[in-house]
């Protein structure tokens, strides 16, 4: 075989754009998205007949000897038994093995005349080839096994490097969720600039957006690669100069800073959104001409092209953006702002100085930042971000979205910090998600606080924008219907406040916005009043507005998403008034925001005032229908799930009696189906784990997902359950893909060890906690006088704990000098799990959930539903049930068994008021009973001629 030196010719990324006179010759791989899964398969695969030629050129006729020798060439040490080889160079010796069958065995032989097992084994050789470094390959191994396989092999073999162009898909790229994805995309597009010449086709905004997103990555190759003329570096200084000396003479202007600070450089922004936006709080004919200002100082651009203008930051804009606003968009010079960042933050004295976002402020973990209000009689807001609403979503959203289970009511058992002001609400908002995050002080208050953030003016001016809903409404407009769009609002989603006069976005934003701050005020009057009439009339009103809202969020193609907070539910737990305010609230607000297409669903199967009747489109209803809900709850609190069942009561008791037409037949109407999940459990994790995994493109086999809800379980939750914080489990799985997109099980327990000690394993002492976070986050094994140093603890402290903490598995004694020091292991699998058939009762051959009904098991109508349908057969499957506590004989080689039912809790935690025992080991071998998730059912009724329900 002959070999060739690597090609003296550059390779890298080269940026395709007008203004170049580079081509997009060779291999072209059309929509590269942000997922790796999405195209470098089909890179690879249209890769494969010129690598196979290039092997046939240089190769002789053994595909085994030839593999043999090319891996001596790009893996010189491929064939030493003395190191293990890793993942990448499995799956990169794999590729070289398969690659070389392919060009030298099958060569261009049609596979239509192969043999059956030479079919098979051709496709199984071209799935190798096609997968490697996609973390779907034949060991999952990452980008570096397309760094040692193809890569390597063609920079060998070429003598000049192949042109590959690249097209990206600029919404895939400017419209994604995570950055972590982008950041693993744009390290497969470097790998491959390593052995050839890539050449990147993006338009100008994709530009941008790729600049403000990933700067590094931006700077180190397309700015590098744009111009063989510039310098390879940017002058950083003279950037800043630049900005400072376009935007320096606006201290006098603060509307123009105002609309600068509130532009974004990812997406433009309509006049029509500007001018509501209450941010910028500048009238409507003044915007164009503060636009062309900043236009003629170069900071944004203005798009005339379509029916309405759209303004847009420059890199010049963002940069003047960044570096020369404050957070209040007054003018601070470049130079302060870098001394006020390298200043130590100093302990503030008073709650109202304090940002809610925590700025150097420290170690502080979620749920403080978002307990620090701030003080709405000083110089906080009632309605405050929860993120930035425009930018890419950081944890804080996702660890407050991915909990919520769609369409139900969420109940989380975690340990809060209550708000410093509980009149805050906080609200987060992506491109087609938005949450509210508030806190229980009552039900008139709490209805309150949710119409607030609702209808804010924040929600108004950024997520019910015009450009979302149109001038009049006629964006949401769906051409499947035959009705116009303010019928549909009016008649058939329920819109209030929303006359023949008000059909225009303006007007019924200035209705609704009066509407608001008038029940706003008879809230803060009727709180603690004792005059029932009015406080029914308002919490009418109230409910009324909610649930027009939430339509309206359902109708602009919104998900929408309600946490409620209780603190301290033990107090609540104990007070019967209080806790049948809670339930009452739940069971009765909870209702109201459901649809049926473009139906309320409320109106479809409750209301039974004629005049609200007769305003209603015609509907028809399919066989088994069920509705939706508008808005999906989370309640969070340290023993809120203790509270399942007066909830799920007190829900089935409201949904009791349905319209008097429903209940006898005469008028058919959809299943309106709540359920109340449990979040800690099992079954909630797995679905935590499986979002993020499809979120993030984490590639954990359906094994691995398995082992990490388990140790999700032994990590957060209290011994002797099978239950867990799903907060903590968002947080621990998001720092680790901080670090790897596919973390292992180690991984994902060492960013579980970075939480607060009363957050990770509350099974053990806090000061065994710390012992063994420590070991877990230390690179290498720590002795006695470095534990009892790292983790700031007494020696008698650590000499009392070191027993519960060598105990754990993953932790082992090492000898080092003569010296006994501590370390930890990879984790190992455990035993498998019980069959699904172990978790069943034991009378039944089925998952039998809680279903409460209006009625017999025989509905009548039309489209009543079947009579062996329950609430719960269309919602997931046996892993939306927990396991049940049934006895059965384990194993040799099995660690569970069952014990009988106990309330005990043996937790930590400060809210439980369960008799505490002390924890005799570090797995406890027990599978307790949970609770299942529990459906209330609205379904209509059937008369019998004697008066009595069928």
């Amino acid at each position: 075989m002959r070999t060739r030196q690597p090609a003296a010719r550059k390779r890298g990324i080269r940026l395709v754009s007008h203004t170049t006179d580079i081509s997009t010759e060779g291999i072209t791989c059309p929509a590269v998205s942000p997922r790796l899964t999405e195209w470098v398969p089909a890179l690879l695969a249209k890769l494969q007949p010129h690598t196979e030629r290039t092997i046939r050129e240089y190769a002789t006729t053994d595909p085994w000897r030839t593999s043999s020798q090319l891996l001596a060439k790009i893996l010189p040490a491929w064939h030493h038994t003395d190191d293990p080889w890793t993942d990448d160079v499995a799956e990169a010796v794999a590729y070289t093995r398969a690659i070389t069958t392919l060009a030298l065995t099958y060569r261009d032989e049609p596979t239509n005349t192969l043999s059956p097992y030479h079919q098979r084994r051709y496709a199984n050789l071209t799935d190798t080839v096609t997968s490697i470094g996609t973390g779907r390959g034949p060991v999952n191994a990452d980008l570096g096994a397309l760094a040692k396989g193809p890569i390597a092999l063609h920079r060998e073999l070429d003598d000049q490097p192949r042109a590959l162009t690249l097209l990206l898909d600029g919404d895939a790229w400017t419209s994604l969720p995570d950055r972590r994805t982008g950041v693993r995309a744009l390290a497969a597009i470097a790998v491959l600039a390593d052995g050839f010449d890539v050449r990147l086709v993006a338009s100008p905004r994709v530009r941008r957006h790729l600049s403000k997103r990933y700067p590094t990555w931006s700077e180190c190759h397309l700015d590098l690669t744009a111009s063989r003329d510039r310098s390879p570096h940017t002058d950083h200084a003279e950037t800043v100069e630049a900005a400072w000396e376009a935007i320096r003479d606006l201290d006098t202007e603060p509307g123009k800073r105002r609309l600068l600070g509130n532009l974004k450089p990812e997406y433009a922004r309509s006049y029509r959104d500007l001018t509501t936006d209450h941010a910028i709080d500048v009238a409507e004919g003044t915007i164009s001409r503060y636009a062309l200002d900043l236009e003629a100082r170069d900071l944004v651009t203005i798009d005339r092209r379509g029916q309405h203008n759209t303004v847009q930051l420059t890199e010049l804009g963002e940069r003047a953006v960044q570096q020369c606003l404050d957070g209040n968009n007054d003018l601070v010079h470049p130079d302060q702002r870098r001394l006020d960042g390298c200043l130590t933050a100093t302990p503030q004295q008073s709650t109202s100085t304090v940002s809610p976002r925590g700025a150097g402020g420290g170690t502080s973990t979620p749920d403080e930042r978002v307990a620090t209000t701030g003080d709405p009689e000083a110089d906080a807001d009632y309605v405050q971000w929860l993120t930035d609403p425009e930018n890419t979503p950081d944890q804080l959203h996702e660890r407050f979205s991915i909990v919520a289970d769609d369409d139900a009511i969420t109940l989380v058992d975690d340990q809060l910090h209550a708000f410093d002001d509980g009149r805050v609400a906080y609200l987060s908002h992506t491109e087609d998600d938005t949450h509210v995050v508030l806190q229980w002080g009552g039900p008139l208050a709490t209805l309150g606080r949710l119409a607030s953030a609702l209808l804010s003016e924040k929600a108004l001016s950024k997520i019910l924008s015009p450009s979302r809903l149109g001038h009049e409404f006629e964006a949401i407009d769906d051409a499947t219907q035959a009705y116009p769009t303010d019928r549909i609002l009016r008649r058939g989603h329920q819109v209030g406040w929303y006359s023949d006069a008000e059909t225009t976005y303006g007007a019924w934003r200035e209705r609704i916005t009066t509407v608001r701050d008038r029940l706003l005020a008879q809230v803060a009057e009727l709180t603690g009043s004792d005059d029932t009439a009015a406080r029914t009339n308002l919490f009418e009103d109230l409910h009324g507005l909610i649930a027009s809202a939430t339509q309206l969020y359902h109708a602009a193609g919104i998900d929408l998403t309600t946490t409620i907070r209780v603190p301290d539910t033990d107090a609540l737990a104990r007070n019967p008034t209080h806790l049948q305010d809670f339930c009452e609230f739940l069971a009765k607000t909870a209702p109201k925001q459901s649809v049926y297409g473009i139906h309320s669903g409320y109106r479809m199967l409750f209301e039974d005032r004629p005049a609200k009747l007769c305003r209603r489109l015609p509907a028809e209803t399919a066989h088994d229908a069920t509705m939706d809900l508008t808005m999906s709850w989370v309640v969070a609190g340290p023993t809120i799930t203790e509270l399942h069942d007066e909830i799920t009561d007190t829900l089935s008791r409201e949904l009791t009696t349905v319209r008097e037409a429903i209940a006898d037949g005469t008028e058919a109407a959809p299943t309106l189906e709540i359920p109340v999940v449990d979040g800690t459990t099992y079954p909630a994790i797995r679905r935590v784990i499986d979002e993020i995994a499809m979120t993030h493109d984490a590639q954990w086999t359906p094994r691995g997902r398995q082992r990490l809800v388990r140790l999700c379980l032994r990590s957060f939750g209290p011994a002797d359950t099978s239950s867990a914080c799903p907060y903590d489990v968002v947080a621990s799985l998001l720092r680790a893909l901080n670090e790897s997109p596919t973390p292992t099980l180690a991984a994902v327990e060492r960013a579980a060890a970075t939480l607060p000690p009363e957050r990770f394993r509350p099974d053990l002492t806090p000061t065994a906690t710390k012992l063994y976070a420590t070991l877990l986050r230390a690179d290498g094994p720590l002795g006695r006088s470095e534990l009892i140093e790292q983790t700031g603890i007494s020696a008698s402290s650590y000499d009392r704990r070191l027993s519960d903490v060598r105990d754990l598995d993953r932790v082992t004694p090492v000898q080092q000098g003569g010296h006994r020091r501590w370390a930890t292991t990879k984790p190992t699998p455990h035993p498998k799990t019980p069959p699904v058939t172990a978790w069943l009762p034991a009378n039944s051959d089925r998952p039998a959930p809680l279903v409460t009904y209006r009625q017999s098991t025989r509905p009548a109508g039309p489209n009543s539903p079947s009579p062996d349908r329950t609430g719960r057969d269309n919602r997931g499957g046996w892993d939306r049930h927990p396991p049940l506590s049934i006895a059965f004989k384990p194993t040799g080689d099995t660690d569970y068994t069952t014990r009988p039912m106990t309330n005990t809790n043996t937790s930590r935690q400060p809210n439980s008021h369960a008799h505490q025992l002390a924890d005799t080991r570090d797995h406890p071998n027990t599978m307790p009973p949970t609770t299942h998730p529990t459906t209330a059912v609205a379904t209509p009724q059937t008369r019998l001629p004697t008066g009595g329900d069928q």
